[in-house]
């Protein structure tokens, strides 16, 4: 049996993959599951969630994360709907040119 966490791990990779079907394109969301070694589709595949590791389903929202800014913001509020840590990648902010510049003196002394 599924521990809870497991259990909505799997549930929000779901209904992100189903969403992306249809914002993206099924072809696409084929792509990410292929590359993150997930068997989502399973109403399209009859593929089994069970066999699905938490690290290939994390590894999954991250990759769908990575398609648009919306995307990333989708999963962030659905793993809130849900339950769900995000992965840690999720969470880091972005580094931009400024704050590049800020700590360049840092580098320099």
């Amino acid at each position: 049996m599924l521990d809870s966490m497991s259990a909505s791990l799997k549930e929000l990779a779901s209904a992100v993959s189903r969403r992306g079907i249809t914002i993206h394109g099924r072809e696409k969301i084929v792509e990410l599951c292929a590359k993150s070694g997930v068997t989502l589709l399973e109403g399209l595949f009859g593929a089994d969630l069970a066999e699905d590791s938490q690290d290939d389903l994390m590894d999954f929202l991250v990759r769908y994360s990575r398609l648009t800014p919306a995307s990333k913001l989708t999963v962030l509020v659905l793993a809130k709907q849900y339950g769900v840590t995000p992965p840690p990648e999720l969470l880091k902010k972005k580094v931009g040119l400024a704050d590049f510049l800020r700590s360049l003196p840092d580098f320099l002394t």
